[in-house]
């Protein structure tokens, strides 16, 4: 199990980009290499679960998310979901005010398939492909959060 952690601060309320990050109807919008959803129950509130495609060194990976938890916590919230299919992780999204933003914390512990894993040798090169993954989905729900 390999984990990956990271912030981003997003100029823009805390509930407006709380609403918008935790509704799968937009998640390939900014996430990267995520499809739409497919087979999906539920709006994003916890018991939500659907059907997607994750792509990564060309291949599609077909997964299942189930959210956890989607709540308030202290003056912020938290989201979190487990992923099983080609890909088995758990994620937890956190949102802090700041100021005039919101401070995100992600969160995702994660397994590989080991078909992956038998096709590219170097597991450092994929940590840093999920990394590099990681990156871009961020930026791009900064630039969309910060865009009018």
């Amino acid at each position: 199990m390999w984990t990956l952690k990271k912030n981003v601060y997003i100029d823009r309320r805390t509930e407006e980009v709380y609403q918008f990050t935790t509704d799968p109807r937009y998640w390939y919008q900014w996430y990267a290499g995520l499809s739409e959803a497919k087979n999906m129950v539920g709006t994003g509130k916890k018991g939500t679960s659907m059907d997607l495609e994750f792509t990564m060194l060309g291949k599609e990976w077909p997964i299942h998310v189930l959210v956890e938890e989607n709540a308030h916590r202290g003056d912020g919230y938290i989201w979190r979901a487990s992923i099983t299919g080609g890909i088995k992780a758990e994620q937890t999204w956190l949102y802090i005010p700041k100021g005039e933003g919101v401070d995100i914390t992600f969160e995702m512990n994660y397994e590989l398939p080991g078909i992956l894993l038998a096709r590219v040798a170097n597991r450092l090169y994929i940590k840093k492909l999920m990394e590099n993954s990681l990156e871009q989905t961020l930026q791009n729900l900064k630039d969309i959060s910060e865009s009018d």
